[in-house]
Formats: C-alpha cells, sequence, structure tokens
C-alpha cells in the first residue's frame, strides 16, 4: 500500500496516491488518500479512507492486500457506527436516525431520518431533561435549605407550574397517533370489497406492474398480497385480499378470516365497490356512513375511529355520470384509468393525514423503544405532581423526577449502555462497513 505517515499526509485533505500490494509492489489503482486522526474522525479514533474506483476485481485486490496486514479484519455490520456511539460520538437517537436514513425508500422518509441523524430528537429529549434536572435541584434546595435560607414556598408552587408544563409538552409528544413510526415503517393498506370489484386490478394499476393475478372468477385471491410503494413521497404497505362472501371452501375461507384480520389492522381500509351496480345511490351520505353500511353489509367490523376510503369502480360500465362531492369516495375505471389522478389526490391527503410532515413538524417518536421510556417518564411526571398536590414526601416526589430524568437519559444513551442485547438490536439492522 502507499506508505502514509504524519509528515507526508495532511489531516482530512484529499491527496492522490498509487496503491500497491505492499507484499510484491503491483500497482492496484491511483486512488485518493484522506487521514482523519482522532478525535476528529467518524469513531473518534485514527482512520483513513481510500476513495478508490469502484470495480469489483479493483475493491477484491485492495481488500486482500489489506487482509495482509497485521491485525486487519473487516468490519462487523454496522461496527463503525457502534464504535462512534461507544466513544459518544453520536448518541441512540442518531444511531436509529442513521439507521433509518439508510434504508428509507421515500422522500419524506428520508426527511425524517435526517432529522432524527442530525440530532433534532436528541435536542429535545436533552432539553426535557435539563429542565427536570434543574426543578431536581431546586426541590433538593428546598428540602435542605428552605428554613436556614428563607426559601419560600413560592419555590414548590413554580416547581409544580415548571413540571406541570413539562407534562403537558411531554403528553402532546406521545399523542401523535404514531405518525413518526408510521412513516418510519410504511402505512398498512388493506383493500377490501366482494368478489370481482376490482380489488387486484386497482393494485395493479398503483404498482404499474401486474403483481395481482385477474379473473373474472370469484375466489381467485385467496391470500393476503403485499407490495411496498411510494404514493407522493409517502411509503405503504399495500394489501390484496380476498373477496368477500359467503363460501364452504375451507381454503378460501382461510383467506376471508386473513382478509378480516388485515382489515382490522390496517391503518387504512380502501373499500372498492362495483358503481356499476348501484352503489352510486349511497354517494348523499358521508364517507364514514358509506364505509359502515359497507362492512355491515360484508360482515366485516366496522372501526368508528378508523380510516376509510371509498373507491367505486368500472366507471366505465356505466353510462350515467357519478358525481362526486365528498372527500374520500372516489369513482375510476381500473381498465381505462379514467380517474385515477383524483383518487391518487384522494388517496395521499389521507396518508399526510396518517404520517408525519417532517418538515413542518416537531421530531416525532420514530420507534417504539423511543415510546416506552417517554411513556415511564409521563408517569414519572405524574405521580410528582400527585405526590406534591397531596404534600406527601418530598423525597418520595423528588425519586420521580429522578426517575423520569433517567428514562428520558435511557433515549438517547450517549455512550451509555446497559446490555450488549441493547447494542445488538441498535446496530445490527446496518450493512457491512457501516
Amino acid at each position: 500500500m502507499t506508505r502514509l505517515n504524519k509528515e507526508n499526509i495532511i489531516p482530512r485533505k484529499a491527496l492522490l496516491r498509487k496503491i500497491v500490494d505492499p507484499n510484491n509492489g503491483d500497482l492496484l489503482d491511483n486512488g485518493l488518500v484522506l487521514w482523519f486522526p482522532h478525535p476528529h474522525s467518524f469513531t473518534g479514533e485514527d482512520s483513513v479512507e481510500l476513495h478508490v474506483h469502484g470495480g469489483i476485481a479493483v475493491v477484491s485486490s485492495i481488500i486482500s492486500a489489506l487482509q495482509k496486514l497485521p491485525g486487519f479484519r473487516i468490519a462487523e455490520a454496522g461496527e463503525f457506527t457502534k464504535r462512534a456511539y461507544l466513544a459518544g460520538k453520536l448518541d441512540a437517537t442518531e444511531v436509529e436516525g442513521l439507521a433509518d436514513l439508510l434504508r428509507a425508500e421515500t422522500e419524506t422518509q428520508r426527511r425524517q431520518a435526517i432529522r432524527q441523524a442530525t440530532g433534532e430528537l436528541a435536542e429535545l429529549y436533552n432539553k426535557w431533561r435539563t429542565s427536570i434536572l434543574t426543578c431536581m435541584a431546586h426541590l433538593e434546595a428546598y428540602v435542605d435549605f428552605g428554613e436556614d435560607q428563607d426559601i419560600g414556598h413560592e419555590v414548590l408552587s413554580s416547581l409544580q407550574y415548571a413540571i406541570q408544563s413539562l407534562k403537558s409538552e411531554v403528553g402532546s409528544h406521545l399523542n401523535d397517533n404514531r405518525r413518526g413510526e408510521r412513516l418510519r415503517n410504511g402505512v398498512r393498506v388493506a383493500i377490501i370489497g366482494e368478489p370481482n370489484v376490482g380489488k387486484s386490478s386497482l393494485i395493479n394499476i398503483l404498482s404499474r406492474r401486474n403483481v395481482a393475478i385477474v379473473s373474472p372468477y370469484a375466489g381467485t385471491t385467496r391470500d393476503i398480497l403485499e407490495i411496498s410503494l411510494d404514493i407522493g413521497g409517502y411509503p405503504i404497505v399495500l394489501c390484496d385480499t380476498a373477496g368477500l362472501r359467503h363460501s364452504v371452501d375451507p381454503v378460501e375461507n382461510e383467506g376471508l378470516r386473513r382478509a378480516r384480520e388485515a382489515a382490522s389492522t390496517a391503518d387504512l381500509v380502501i373499500i372498492v365497490m362495483d358503481v356499476s351496480t348501484g352503489p352510486a345511490k349511497l354517494l348523499q351520505l358521508s364517507t364514514k356512513e358509506m364505509a359502515r353500511l359497507e362492512c355491515e353489509r360484508l360482515n366485516l367490523s366496522f372501526n368508528a375511529e378508523g380510516n376509510y376510503l371509498v373507491l367505486l369502480n368500472k366507471l366505465d360500465l356505466t353510462s350515467s355520470s357519478v358525481s362526486i362531492n365528498q372527500s374520500g369516495v372516489s369513482a375510476l375505471s381500473c381498465k381505462t384509468g379514467q380517474g385515477l389522478e383524483e383518487f391518487l389526490v384522494d388517496l395521499e391527503k389521507k396518508l399526510a393525514e396518517l404520517c408525519a410532515n417532517p418538515m413542518q413538524e416537531a421530531p416525532l417518536i420514530t420507534s417504539s423503544r423511543q415510546r416506552h421510556h417517554v411513556q415511564v417518564a409521563f408517569r414519572h411526571l405524574e405521580k410528582f405532581l400527585d405526590i406534591i398536590e397531596q404534600q406527601g414526601d418530598l423525597a418520595l416526589a423528588g425519586e420521580q423526577l429522578r426517575r423520569s430524568a433517567k428514562q428520558i437519559g435511557s433515549i438517547t444513551a450517549r455512550g451509555k449502555i446497559d446490555t450488549e442485547e441493547m447494542l445488538d438490536v441498535l446496530f445490527r439492522s446496518f450493512c457491512i462497513g457501516k
């Protein structure tokens, strides 16, 4: 390899060098060499980067030459990020954000991930933790020196007000309808309806390829067919389901059970109806009411708090015009594409409601790990206020603040770990070399 020492290379400046095999002197490539002395590197350690041509043979020959160096080994998956975390260069939320950034498939996912990876979520949690620690210090001063230093009861009142305000902010953060997590993982969308209303045709037209079998015969779709799509920048997992009807076929009945289960667990249900058979007469009803009536007709559980879109398909088979005046109901022809743009507008509006807007909102919870710690911290804040209002033990009240601060600190956990299992969960999703 090209010989590097502190005299012939400038830190953080790219230099063009010949890269040769140290054993036989063969030229492997001409590439850029970047030297990052500690602590000014990604991992906080002495690091060197080789920027070479990306051909398979070039990369393989360089790795083969490097493997002949004493102590050299290939990095494990996520090892560089793990080292950066252990060195305190990244906190746990930034690590999660970086992992999300690497697997982001849509623009909105990328925007949310980059905000978290650059520390915006950690900044919010660190602010909360600092507020709790400040209140803890004031409470301790009141308990220890209240009488001697003439610290009045108004200190306790101000603490109550500060924690009540913080509790409200944390509560609002929790009451986000899981929009950050939904954006991170994808919105689950179930397509439901009778046989032959065009459910499979819809999934084909949305995916722009024939992923589902389309047939005039009922019962063609028996299992759940899932496909991931990007709709207007929002990630969705679209589920095609079996047509809902009465059947004596045990295999089809299992498909019907799975269809109902998919509808009950979906973030959004698209109910497809055949417009040529007369459902247009229901258009004077609200979207929710139309969905409720169709669910009852199909013997499907209706969730009054759920999210529904109604799609009237086979517009090409009706001679009468279909006038739609409410959002959430669309008419189209999966065969001709008529009405598709209008349906996509409705779908994107609903997805925008279900997901976060990373550019317009405060950072949101994006993982179940974060949510758990915030929920526990919130409960400790509630207990603190209960104890103070009941004029109970102030030492016990202070313990509630300490536990709340610990939970918030566990979310970021900069360079601190409790178990090896946490590290495994945190870093196993990274690719080799990251």
